[in-house]
């Protein structure tokens, strides 16, 4: 908690233990000093917490954190130590870094903040909410990014129309100029382009805008605050709405401090009690006045707030994909003070310029002295950073780690007790910032309903992503599981073959297992019939595994069931891509080889064909017609002419035995498909392709890299 928040800050601070630190830094070695580091980064042993400073630049930061807190100042660079409990850092943050970082250690940036800081991030995102909200999102003049939207920007010029233009990464008022002319701008450099609001509201004569600090500790949910305090930033020159002759006159239309406290003309603020003089002035000086002129102030701040809200609405999908601590269910290891730019017009209407995720924090003047550390000793305040709050976290992990060790494994949560933990913090740390928001208020999450542009903007970022195909195609997925299994459960029982694996699977295990029976009319075929009791020839199986009386399946019904299963499969399979038509093909031309070296039994010259035959001829059946579909390019001279000139020496020799000539040919057959030279060895494989007849319009057969090699005859496919 703060200690003496009355405590002057004059602007200047310089902390004894940096300077102690350097120079016993000087008489150390290097090794030294790495075995000290180790060992501070091991443990920290201070009954006080730990600041880490080292990169930031403002004394105002420093002042806060040793003074009113008693931090002890830590100036190594935080990315190479880890004992620190608190870090300010004036830079952007990486993932990377929060990933690292531990439970009870928050910093002051949020990874992604660029998607608001940078001006080009800023007009794009708020350029794809307009073009769905073109009334809610209105709240800033209509933005260009160049040079990709050069040739739409360059029509826009014709009526004395103004524009100014920012470089896409610059701050204090560098590289801002106003133009009425496409020819001043170079189309290949980039820029982000503004309409230029030509009647602000005025005070005194000059131009002024506002500039608003907000606090943003959490991002899912999202968690923002408005400091009532912030500074008005005056013109030093007589506003005249622009023309030809003072374009150039960056004194009368920028309001930055940078560019306006050079001017001999500019007034500095010399008592922080009187805040309603000079071209600097509180934020709340000027609402005073503008009520004292009959304006509406309290409108003005609603739409202000709401301002706020929406453009934050914009990138919060960014900023939670981004806080990669996916554990820390109290949201709140980030949080970073954003300084919003706020014109107004005539008719006090509030208008977005931009949005700084590095605000100035120098104290040159009283006046920002007074505001800029109030505003940073709240900031520490409600975040709650004290050593109980550390100690707590701390004891939370060091028992989740105990009751890990005991149980020898790591409990995960479910997705409802993730709610309700995120609940129960949620209240702890309501109650707690009721009592400590100090000059803050809470803006979001409020009574108004903003989940339309949350929802909106979440759609944005997935189809930037490209999320959301990967959700679609999860979503069909299991919509298609689920409907398979209702199916299944609504149809009577039957042999599923519904995949291609399973199909070949089930064959193969009926083949091997020998499970069919014998039809009674094919016993009494042929003069050798085996009959009840006599062994069975040594081609057959001796032993029927034991087979489920529960699950087995009569042969009359497997036959019926089965070969509709297959016709159902291969119906299917016609509608599928040609790719997949291919691989069956081969595989199912695979699988007759197979039936008819295992199944074909020779009695009396006659050849008994088992059950599956049946099967078989189902399958080839369908496997033609699906090769009929392509056109075969292969060089078949040397085999036609093999096969005439094995006919001629068929025809010289004489008739022999019926069951001995089935035998040679069928011998022939397995040489022709199994070629082999002279010494034994194959011969080298045929080589074709394989081409659409008449492919669909606009289809194109992917190019698949693969030899498929059967009956030692290899297919290249294109």
């Amino acid at each position: 908690m703060k200690q003496e928040k009355e405590i002057i800050f004059n602007g200047e601070f310089e902390d004894s233990q940096e300077e102690n630190e350097d120079q016993s830094q000087d008489y150390e070695s290097d090794e030294e000093l790495n075995k000290k580091k180790k060992k501070k980064s091991l443990l920290n042993t201070n009954k006080n917490l730990i600041m880490n400073v080292s990169d930031t630049q403002y004394p105002v930061v420093k002042f806060v954190g040793k003074m009113i807190y008693k931090f002890k100042l830590q100036y190594v660079p935080y990315q190479e130590i880890n004992n620190w409990d608190f870090c300010w850092t004036d830079n952007a943050v990486l993932p990377e870094t929060l990933a690292k970082m531990q439970s009870h250690q928050k910093i002051n940036h949020f990874p992604g903040m660029y998607s608001l800081a940078r001006k080009n991030h800023l007009g794009k995102n708020l350029n794809k909410m307009q073009k769905q909200f073109p009334e809610e999102y209105d709240f800033y003049p209509r933005t260009w990014m160049l040079p990709s939207e050069y040739n739409d920007f360059k029509q826009q010029f014709g009526k004395a129309k103004t524009f100014i233009l920012k470089p896409e990464a610059s701050c204090q008022g560098r590289g801002i100029f106003l133009t009425r002319s496409i020819e001043s701008i170079n189309p290949t450099e980039h820029y982000v382009a503004q309409r230029y609001i030509h009647k602000p509201l005025l005070i005194d004569g000059l131009k002024f805008d506002l500039r608003m600090y907000v606090l943003i500790c959490g991002c899912d949910p999202l968690r923002l605050y408005l400091y009532k305090e912030g500074l008005a930033r005056f013109a030093t020159q007589a506003y005249i709405a622009p023309n030809l002759n003072n374009l150039e006159d960056i004194c009368m239309h920028l309001t930055n401090y940078a560019i306006n406290k050079d001017n001999p003309n500019f007034i500095f603020n010399q008592d922080e009690k009187k805040m309603d003089v000079g071209h600097k002035r509180s934020m709340s000086s000027v609402f005073q006045l503008l009520r004292d002129l009959n304006h509406n102030v309290d409108q003005l701040m609603d739409d202000i707030k709401d301002l706020i809200i929406k453009t934050f609405c914009s990138v919060q999908p960014i900023l939670q994909q981004n806080y990669t601590q996916v554990d820390n269910y109290a949201n709140n290891m980030c949080f970073e003070i954003l300084g919003f730019d706020i014109l107004i017009d005539r008719s006090l209407k509030p208008f977005l310029l931009e949005v700084n995720h590095t605000p100035s924090f120098t104290a040159d003047t009283p006046l920002d002295q007074y505001i800029k550390k109030n505003l940073i000793t709240d900031t520490i305040t409600l975040m709650n950073i004290n050593l109980k709050t550390k100690n707590e976290v701390i004891q939370q992990k060091k028992d989740e780690m105990q009751k890990r060790v005991l149980t020898g494994k790591k409990t995960k949560l479910t997705n409802e007790e993730k709610k309700q933990i995120k609940l129960q913090l949620q209240r702890q740390r309501d109650d707690y910032e009721s009592q400590n928001k100090g000059n803050f208020e809470l803006i979001y999450p409020c009574s108004k309903s903003y989940e339309e542009y949350l929802q909106h903007s979440l759609k944005i970022y997935e189809e930037w992503t490209g999320a959301n195909i990967r959700r679609n195609q999860k979503k069909e997925s299991l919509q298609i599981n689920q409907d398979s299994q209702n199916k299944s459960q609504s149809l009577p029982k039957k042999i599923q073959l519904e995949k291609r694996s399973t199909l070949y699977k089930h064959i193969q295990s009926r083949i091997n297992t020998n499970l069919f029976p014998i039809i009674k009319n094919e016993q009494n075929k042929g003069n050798e019939v085996i009959q009840e009791g006599e062994e069975q020839p040594p081609n057959q199986i001796n032993t029927i595994p034991e087979v489920d009386n529960d699950n087995y399946v009569p042969y009359e019904d497997y036959q019926q069931q089965s070969l509709e299963s297959i016709k159902d499969y291969y119906a299917q399979t016609d509608k599928r891509g040609f790719e997949l038509q291919i691989l069956d093909f081969f595989q199912q031309r695979k699988e007759d080889k197979r039936l008819n070296n295992s199944h074909i039994q020779y009695q009396n010259g006659q050849n008994i064909q088992s059950p599956l035959s049946q099967i078989k001829g189902v399958l080839q059946g369908i496997a033609i017609k699906n090769v009929r579909q392509f056109a075969i390019k292969k060089n078949t001279k040397n085999i036609k002419f093999s096969q005439k000139q094995n006919q001629d020496n068929e025809q010289e020799k004489p008739q022999e035995n019926p069951t001995k000539q089935q035998i040679i040919s069928s011998q022939f057959t397995y040489q022709q498909t199994n070629p082999q030279g002279m010494n034994g060895a194959y011969l080298k494989p045929k080589v074709f392709s394989l081409k659409l007849q008449n492919p669909p319009k606009g289809y194109k057969l992917q190019s698949l890299p693969l030899l498929m090699q059967q009956n030692n005859t290899k297919f290249r496919y294109e």
